[in-house]
């Protein structure tokens, strides 16, 4: 006798959203880095996407709800992609040796203007997950 086990879609949504919860306080706090948070956001609005394509409604406003939540979801993995590139390349130029003095002293000065556009970028994308998560989870728990 072989036991199949399958979710039900309502178990799946809440296993998502508080899956997500989890995520995007990690993504939120930087927990892993810049890079890792923003691959993690990528993974995360990737399965939103999925999530969202399997979630049925029948009135118009309910289309219109998931319609907006794609597309946020769509610019915001791109954002998060140029996120990515950008901490990529910090970390490299971060690995690049110096000559002399004047290179090291002119490192350190682009190393704090790229962390402190690192953390800018980083809050400011981690408050519109954040949205996104909240607008996605009540569109999901709607019956």
């Amino acid at each position: 006798m072989q036991l199949q086990k399958t979710l039900d879609p309502l178990d799946d949504i809440a296993f998502f959203i508080a899956e997500g919860t989890h995520r995007i306080a990690t993504i939120s706090m930087n927990d892993y880095g810049f890079l890792l948070s923003a691959r993690m956001a990528q993974t995360y609005l990737f399965r939103a996407g999925q999530v969202l394509e399997n979630k049925r409604g029948f009135d118009r406003e309910f289309f219109t709800e998931v319609s907006t939540l794609k597309s946020m979801a769509a610019a915001m993995g791109r954002e998060y992609a140029q996120f990515e590139a950008f901490c990529d390349e910090s970390d490299r130029f971060d690995r690049q040796a110096t000559r002399n003095w004047r290179e090291w002293l002119s490192k350190c000065a682009v190393r704090a203007i790229s962390r402190s556009y690192r953390g800018t970028v980083s809050h400011h994308l981690a408050y519109k997950i954040r949205l996104f998560h909240s607008r996605l989870s009540a569109v999901l728990t709607e019956a």
